[in-house]
């Protein structure tokens, strides 16, 4: 008996050529969203809810703008559903700002958009601007393309997720009627894998690890560094440091990504695919917890992990400083108890003259696992 064909997609229903203008018309787009500079610190992101909104106005798709703080602000825009009834909404949500970049380091100045050996350039091309001009473009086409909805969506491209989030805050305390009790909301997060042109897999992050963003702060004697002495500040946040990063964090599996690598197995070569395939087991072996800690792409799944990002100390090369910090960034699996992480960390370092605190002010989530749906194409 004949497999039935899905059916086809509204995308699918569009001509050829109409489809390549859409997709000329965004990496155009793109381009001119990419140079924006909406670096966070200080963020900027009304310059990203101008070049938003004059496209939805063109296109005559109902917006609102919310600057909740000079310069600063979030934007909705919403597409009604064409049924009489139909069901709960659907939210497209992106956030306008990134993170900070050192043009040095770049091939290509950093909010350039330029196109270079194929690739399109450009901070925040993939956190998260591009997603968040892909729904730009989605909204654009249902509304050109007269697609029946049975459901309204919504556009909500938000200010400062990547500091402290206040720009989803402020939409929640004060606009959360626009939110009309959505049933689904589709964010950043998620891999593809593309394999000679066809989709291998599309990625779908279904877990989220939180952040806890910790200083290690070192006090010691001070003096002119033509003397050293063993209990300077810098000396002790060094070693305080060494121990953290020789810490490891205990292995733990996650319901989800047990399903995850099990899943995974199969396209894997054969010792790694048994691994996969009893991770429980797997995490038992010395050898195997040797693998985890090299592979960057596992590791993360598997533990809490601590990243040594920043470092202070004094101001000038031959005085010794009475204070010396280093900021960490911790993200936690979820079940994780960030207060215990804390306190072990503080029994690792050993030290009455190092402290060790939390630094962001509420706890965040950030993408751990993906569930990843293989397609035939």
């Amino acid at each position: 008996m004949p497999a039935k064909e899905a059916p086809a997609t509204a995308s699918g229903l569009v001509p050829a050529d109409r489809l390549q203008q859409y997709s000329d018309l965004a990496v155009s787009w793109m381009q001119e969203y990419l140079r924006i500079d909406t670096t966070n610190p200080p963020g900027h992101e009304m310059r990203a809810v101008a070049f938003y909104k004059k496209i939805l106005d063109q296109e005559g798709i109902e917006n609102r703008v919310f600057e909740y703080t000079p310069g600063r602000g979030d934007l909705w825009a919403r597409l009604p559903r064409t049924a009489a009834q139909g069901e709960r909404p659907l939210i497209l949500l992106n956030h306008m700002d990134v993170v900070t970049s050192d043009a040095s380091h770049w091939k290509v100045p950093p909010f350039s958009g330029e196109i270079k050996d194929g690739w399109l350039w450009g901070r925040g091309a993939q956190d998260m601007k591009d997603e968040g001009l892909a729904q730009l473009v989605v909204m654009v086409m249902l509304k050109r393309e007269k697609i029946q909805l049975d459901r309204d969506v919504i556009f909500l491209a938000v200010a400062d997720e990547e500091a402290e989030g206040s720009g989803t805050d402020w939409f929640i305390a004060h606009q959360r009627d626009l939110l009309e009790n959505a049933e689904f909301l589709i964010n950043e997060g998620g891999e593809n894998l593309l394999e000679n042109g066809k989709v291998k897999y599309v990625g779908v992050d279904v877990g989220e690890k939180t952040t806890f963003w910790l200083r290690v702060t070192a006090h010691g004697r001070p003096g002119h560094a033509s003397r050293p002495n063993p209990d300077s500040a810098p000396n002790r946040l060094v070693h305080a440091l060494d121990k953290i990063l020789a810490y490891h964090t205990p292995l733990r599996v996650l319901p989800v990504v047990d399903e995850f690598l099990r899943t995974m197995a199969p396209f894997e070569p054969p010792e790694q695919s048994r691994d996969y395939r009893n991770i429980r087991k797997a995490i038992e072996d010395k050898k195997f917890q040797q693998e985890v800690e090299k592979d960057e792409a596992l590791n993360f799944l598997l533990r809490d992990a601590i990243s040594l990002t920043m470092m202070g100390g004094s101001e000038q090369t031959n005085v010794i400083p009475p204070e010396a910090w280093a900021n960490l960034d911790v993200r936690i699996l979820p079940g994780g108890d960030p207060k215990a992480l804390l306190e072990q960390l503080r029994r690792v370092v050993d030290d009455p003259n190092v402290s060790c605190r939390r630094t962001n002010s509420k706890l965040m989530c950030f993408s751990i696992s993906r569930s990843r749906w293989f397609s035939g194409t």
